[in-house]
This record gives C-alpha cells, sequence and structure tokens, in this order.
C-alpha cells in the first residue's frame, strides 16, 4: 500500500477565520497556494486552491520580499475527476498597507490552444490580507525554498 506523497508546507498564515499555506508543487514547476475560511471548532467551511509558476514566483516574491508594492492576477485553470473544466485564478495586490492574496476556483471553459478562462461566478473566492512584514516573511521563506529547490536540481540530489 502505497502512502499519499505529502506536500512540504513553504510558508503558513493564520488569522481567526481564514488560512493561507504555500506549498511545494516544484515536480509541476509550480508552487501551490491552498486558502480557505473556517469556524472555531468546526473546521474548514470552503477552500480554494491555485498554482504559481516558479519562475513568476521568484520575481513576485523578490519583490513582497524588499516590500515592493505589487499587481498581480493569474489565470489557471485545468480539470477535475470528471473532466470537468475548473477555473482557477490567483490574485497577488499590495493594497492599503496589506499584502492581499485572494484565491478564486469556479466553472471554467476550455479554450482551443487548451488555457481555461473563467465561466461564470465562482463557487470560491476567499481572500486572506497580510501585513507588509507578513508579505515579506512571506516572499523571503518562498525565495529560500526556491533556492533551496534549485541548488538540489543542479547539484543532482
Amino acid at each position: 500500500m502505497s502512502t499519499p506523497t505529502a506536500r512540504p508546507r513553504i510558508f503558513s498564515h493564520m488569522t481567526r477565520t481564514r488560512f493561507l499555506h504555500i506549498e511545494d508543487s516544484l515536480t509541476r514547476g509550480k508552487l501551490r497556494f491552498f486558502i480557505g475560511q473556517f469556524e472555531k471548532g468546526h473546521g474548514a467551511n470552503n477552500t480554494a486552491y491555485a498554482f504559481l509558476d516558479a519562475d513568476d514566483a521568484r520575481v513576485i516574491m523578490s519583490d513582497l520580499s524588499w516590500g515592493k508594492p505589487v499587481d498581480w492576477i493569474d489565470h489557471k485553470g485545468g480539470m477535475d475527476a470528471n473532466q470537468v473544466a475548473i477555473a482557477r485564478v490567483l490574485k497577488i495586490k499590495t493594497k492599503e498597507e496589506r499584502v492581499w492574496i485572494e484565491v478564486q476556483n469556479g466553472p471554467g471553459h476550455e479554450l482551443p490552444e487548451g488555457a481555461i478562462k473563467p465561466s461564470g461566478k465562482p463557487f470560491a473566492e476567499i481572500s486572506i490580507p497580510l501585513t507588509i512584514f507578513d508579505g515579506r516573511k512571506m516572499g523571503f521563506a518562498c525565495l529560500a525554498y526556491l533556492h533551496a529547490w534549485d541548488v538540489r536540481k543542479v547539484a543532482g540530489w
């Protein structure tokens, strides 16, 4: 019997009602943003996830680590277990002395070139604010992890 592969967590942030985990999905060349809302004593009642390409992450996380403002929207998607298109939107934006991370998951429409375009209202739309300092910590944590991944890859470990 095989054990499910764990996704190492690179960074986590929690508030009283929301959480954000950035996880390793680098075998696919991406970071996974897993976000959710919860009620104390009842667990998560809404979750969503999206992916950020490693090359884009290096630039965005570098800007965040230095406290530079960021305004990034990334549209991706894929097929669920029933082969239904799911759109995944990741937004990272500096606004009013906060870094806002938002993930939307919802129905999608597959374009001829294979991209997934949002189609209709998202069934999950969750955002979480971080202070500028927490945004910097997130940026440095992700950059350090990406650097370690690159070293392992180059060294052939």
